[in-house]
């Protein structure tokens, strides 16, 4: 049963009570990815604190858990403004959930009380269920995660943006959140169009935003099919002599869709310049397994281009030994090179963690073996129970929608044992 503390505690706007997740294969990737940021290069320093220190309880550190917190805390303290008085809000509720969960309740209590002394200081503006500072926040934390917290983020930044209509860090928010959130099959012409006016609202409102203007040239190129070349190399310098990186995918996405030679030579050059940035050697690995996979010859360049992505992809995981989608590609590269021994072993350990993965990566581990079994033509009934896997869990992704497509398709074929077990199936899951 509930304490009295503990049912204040949950009514509380805060990390703790924004539903989340506890998985740790996304906590930890998350942790690594955000403190490969530098302090200096991160904008949000507050928001960047907090979310590390709920991050840090989840995973079980408590220290480290509170010293973020305190770090945010201070912070605040020192900007004075009324904006990071109403912050401190989630940041001493946040502060109450971890001595509460430590089990020093009067530390909690106390944390408690600040927060209800300042909610009564700060309240949010008539007409709205929050105040825009704490909507913010929560959108910021929201974006970070999954689809599905993506589509909430939306609403938040929506919310704040009522509150505060010309408030530039909303608006970015709001476009991230838009453009991350849908899968193919939802983005009809409209909906692109919306998104593409919302990243260009957020790119005019800060033209300094090298992130913001790399997002908003690539949005056009996959919109309209504008071509920016001069505009993407001139980003691409600024990055580069600015030494900040921060819409680097952007702008190499932009010339993977145009050339994808021209690509991997801009991220070899950026390469050789930041050589010790994990960022830009993702980027580069990405580019060449683009290379690779589109390659259908099995010739002499296939294979030293293999070796070359194998190689990137070993740095990459060692680096992210989190990150599911560099060891699925390492896997992939493996096969590629026939050795399949080794891409088994690197899916069973995947497999042995999946209870670790949230919805949306255990399908696409899900997914990942079921093409791999069918690649390797032993196990085409296996690779059948893992689409189901895939498309059974009640989570929206491309790869639960692939996964359905492959299965009606086997239905439609009628050559398989199995037809009428996997129609079955299909009619439970999409009703």
């Amino acid at each position: 049963m509930d304490s009295p503390l503990k049912s204040n505690l949950k009514g509380l706007e805060c990390h703790f009570t924004w539903d989340l997740g506890q998985y740790r294969n996304e906590l930890q990737g998350l942790k690594r990815n955000m403190q490969d940021v530098e302090q200096q290069a991160c904008i949000r320093l507050i928001h960047h604190y907090n979310l590390l220190g709920y991050i840090q309880q989840t995973l079980g550190f408590n220290t480290e858990a509170l010293m973020y917190l305190h770090k945010a805390e201070s912070v605040m303290q020192e900007q004075g403004t009324e904006e990071a008085a109403v912050r401190l809000q989630v940041n001493k509720a946040n502060l109450a959930w971890v001595y509460f969960l430590m089990g020093d309740m009067n530390k909690s209590k106390a944390y408690l009380e600040e927060v209800e002394r300042l909610q009564q200081m700060h309240p949010a503006p008539p007409g709205c269920a929050l105040h825009p500072e704490v909507s913010g926040e929560k959108g910021w934390t929201l974006v970070k995660f999954n689809k599905s917290k993506k589509r909430q983020a939306i609403d938040y930044f929506k919310i704040a943006l009522k509150a505060e209509p010309e408030r530039t860090e909303w608006h970015k928010g709001l476009a991230i959140a838009m453009s991350k959130t849908y899968i193919k099959s939802e983005l009809t012409p409209q909906l692109k169009d919306e998104i593409l006016q919302q990243v260009k609202t957020a790119a005019e409102m800060d033209p300094d935003d090298l992130f913001l203007q790399s997002f908003y040239i690539l949005k056009k190129f996959e919109v309209q099919a504008e071509k920016n070349d001069k505009v993407v190399q001139s980003l691409l310098e600024r990055s580069i002599n600015t030494g900040n990186l921060e819409g680097l995918g952007y702008i190499l996405e932009y010339f993977k869709n145009t050339s994808i030679e021209r690509a991997i030579q801009e991220g070899e050059r950026i390469q050789e310049m930041f050589p010790t940035c994990p960022k830009v050697l993702r980027n580069l690995s990405d580019l060449y397994k683009a290379k690779l996979f589109a390659m259908k010859e099995n010739s002499q360049e296939r294979k030293i281009l293999t070796q070359t992505c194998m190689k990137l992809f070993e740095k990459v995981v060692k680096h992210y030994p989190d990150c599911v989608r560099g060891w699925l590609a390492l896997a992939t590269v493996h096969r590629y090179a026939d050795n399949t021994e080794r891409a088994d072993e690197i899916y069973q350990q995947l497999l042995s963690e999946k209870d670790d993965l949230p919805p949306h990566t255990q399908q696409l581990l899900y997914y990942s073996y079921a093409c791999h079994l069918h690649q390797r033509r032993q196990s085409r009934d296996e690779s059948i129970n893992f689409l189901m896997k895939a498309a059974e869990i009640q989570n929206i992704s491309e790869d639960k929608q692939k996964s359905i497509m492959i299965l009606k398709q086997t239905v439609k074929n009628g050559r398989n044992p199995r037809c009428e077990e996997i129609s079955q199936f299909l009619k439970r899951v999409l009703d």
